[in-house]
């Protein structure tokens, strides 16, 4: 830490949780550490507005948050502020853009940062459907899957830990290194190890990428297990050739072979087995537990509802 600097940001780790299909929270959580002062601000930049933020320590007490109007009064009325740096006006002109986002977080009195403490904050949040995240974090969906944003002049270690989600598995990992303004794909992660260091668990996906490297796109799609879309599909299936055999039964008994005597005993119940595929085609879909899964499978029970529907018209 250099010499007057009020505090430093030490690492950050940002854990991404999953919910039907993409990025629901955010939990970042910020250690820092004091300098030879004791302070009761701490001044984040965050990349864009954070939905629903709160900000805890790591006894799960909240701090609270300047609002934008009170951080435009301290900055002026602080003018250069130490923990803020030079170029104040610049600043000031950022916030009343909305090119410029600043954190301000008061300290309470009793929990006060001493001279030489580390302390870990958490900052909880929704994630956007923009670009949002402090610092670096997850960017929503672009043709299917999630992108992370690590800048190149990133000071400080930043980790991401993805929490595996129940029905998903994390699929398609993909690096872009950022070379000026251009981005320039650089294949999987794994082929990537010297840049992308990445450890998998039972329940975790937890990397770090080489700052050395400069800025980086980092991205993930996530991909539902075979186990959980197995059953789904086999039911489509098994009600729509039901309701094709339905549909193929009066040539069948038609046909004057033993089978057809069977078979004509069949279409006597025609209208309830067509009812059945109909009914069940609506309400099979009710038992997916995950919204994203059981919006992406309608298409498809449409399928056995379609058939049904043409037999019983013609």
């Amino acid at each position: 830490m250099g010499k007057g600097k009020r505090y430093e940001i030490v690492r950050t780790r940002n854990f991404l949780d999953h919910r039907h299909g993409q990025v629901t929270q955010i939990d970042t959580e910020v250690t820092i550490r004091c300098g030879d002062k004791a302070i009761d601000n701490i001044v984040l930049h965050s990349m864009d507005f954070l939905p629903g933020l709160r900000v805890v320590d790591s006894s799960g007490e909240e701090y609270p948050l300047l609002s934008n109007e009170d951080v435009r009064k301290i900055l002026h009325l602080e003018g250069g502020s130490d923990h803020l740096g030079s170029g104040l006006g610049g600043i000031l002109d950022g916030i009343n853009k909305r090119q410029i986002r600043l954190l301000w977080i008061k300290i309470p009195p009793h929990k006060r940062l001493q001279a030489n403490e580390v302390r870990i904050i958490h900052l909880k949040y929704d994630h956007s459907k923009g670009r949002g995240g402090l610092l670096s974090a997850a960017r929503s969906w672009q043709r299917g899957s999630i992108l992370i944003e690590v800048p190149s002049h990133l000071p400080f270690p930043a980790f991401w830990i993805l929490r595996k989600p129940e029905h998903y598995d994390i699929v398609r990992r993909r690096y872009s290194r950022i070379e000026g303004d251009v981005q320039k794909p650089m294949g999987s992660w794994k082929d990537n190890s010297d840049a992308v260091f990445c450890n998998d668990s039972e329940t975790s996906v937890q990397f770090n990428v080489d700052r050395r490297q400069g800025g980086a796109v980092l991205s993930y799609a996530l991909r539902p297990k075979r186990s959980v879309l197995a059953l789904p599909v086999a039911a489509v299936v098994l009600l729509s050739l039901l309701s094709v055999a339905l549909g193929l039964a009066p040539l069948v008994a038609a046909s004057g072979t033993p089978i057809g005597s069977a078979v004509d005993e069949l279409l006597r119940h025609e209208l309830p087995l067509l009812l059945f595929v109909v009914a069940t085609s609506m309400v099979v879909p009710r038992f997916i537990d995950d919204a994203y899964i059981r919006n992406g499978l309608l298409p498809l029970y449409l399928v056995p509802i379609a058939l049904a529907l043409y037999i019983f018209a013609t």
